[in-house]
């Protein structure tokens, strides 16, 4: 952590047009000897608004990627860690669509956008899936740090490309950021930005 390991976190969802909130936000600052060797860690995920089951998707990713990776190897590097449990949680909601009604309509199952970050040592790690977005501010300086997964239909029209639980094979972007002191870091869904 930078300087004197301090870290200031805070965390708010509200809902948006739906009747319920498809979001799901939380972090774990653990005790020692865990903050050194795992450091502390920040999830952020967005159901898709299709679905009537994407809250659940969201609250599983969410509290899985922080308990599941409290659970690898210290061995294991961040991202190594962090791809094995995205992964492996991306699997189960796959199967969970699979086993539902909700079959043969992905826009139904059990999917939502993904961003992580796992705060350890002198550096930030970014885990990223779908359209919810991190950015960073230094300075006067703000810097998007995440890529939309969007595929552009035309200008006024656009869908989701890549999310949890919507192929069974994951594409996960990663990115390993060096710490300043006094950087803030925010963490949105698509119904902010």
């Amino acid at each position: 952590m930078p300087e004197n390991n301090l870290l200031n976190i805070g965390q708010y969802s509200e809902k948006g047009r739906k009747d319920i909130n498809q979001d799901a936000v939380n972090s774990f600052v653990p005790n020692e000897p865990q903050i050194s060797t795992k450091g502390v860690v920040v999830a952020l995920a967005d159901g898709i608004s299709s679905s009537a089951v994407s809250q659940e998707a969201s609250s599983t990713m969410v509290k899985g990627f922080i308990d599941d990776y409290f659970n690898t190897s210290e061995a294991w590097s961040v991202e190594n860690a962090g791809k094995h449990v995205l992964n492996a949680l991306n699997s189960w909601l796959c199967a969970q669509t699979k086993r539902s009604e909700f079959r043969y309509n992905i826009d139904k199952g059990y999917v939502c956008t993904f961003s992580g970050m796992v705060f350890k040592g002198q550096h930030c790690h970014i885990f990223h899936i779908g359209d919810t977005r991190i950015i960073r501010v230094r300075g006067s300086h703000i810097d998007i740090l995440t890529e939309q997964h969007r595929t552009n239909v035309s200008s006024q029209e656009s869908y989701l490309a890549n999310a949890m639980g919507m192929k069974a094979e994951l594409q996960v972007d990663y990115a390993s950021h060096a710490l300043q002191k006094n950087d803030v870091f925010v963490l949105m869904t698509d119904g902010v930005y």
